[in-house]
């Protein structure tokens, strides 16, 4: 089931966030995202309009949108593969009707995913928080 988050769904959310970005960017020292963990819950999802995936009363992922950006889309590892991410960014292209969204080259599985999803490259820049290459995708 989709739904719109809860304040009550933070925690758990910052914990899939953190756990799929530690797996997800071995390019990056875990310690990167363990120091952005309270920005993520007392500022960037707070001020986002999230989207979580509850399957038997457990979240296992969310999306987050900023207009027909996509901010961020994370599924517990122990989730992925099962259709998850899928369908959250189906629900957010449903809501929105086009998305764009940035992800780091060196990504291959989120790139890779995504373009299975029917998003295309249309740019590329540095992430000045990082120094990492990201990709602009969209789908229209």
């Amino acid at each position: 089931m989709i739904r719109t988050y809860r304040e009550t769904d933070l925690e758990e959310m910052v914990r899939i966030w953190y756990d799929a970005s530690v797996i997800a960017h071995p390019f990056m020292p875990a310690s990167f995202w363990a120091s952005h963990k309270s920005a993520m819950k007392e500022k960037y999802l707070p001020l986002a309009e999230n989207y979580v995936f509850e399957q038997e009363g457990k979240i296992t992922g969310f999306i987050s949108l900023a207009g027909e950006r996509v901010c961020a889309l994370f599924v517990a590892p122990e989730a992925q593969g099962r259709g998850t991410g899928k369908a959250l960014l189906k629900h957010a292209k449903a809501l929105k009707g086009r998305l764009s969204l940035k992800v780091y080259r060196d990504n291959k599985k989120a790139i890779l995913f995504y373009e299975k999803s029917g998003l295309r490259a249309a740019g590329e820049e540095v992430d000045e928080h990082t120094g990492c290459y990201q990709i602009l995708m969209e789908w229209e």
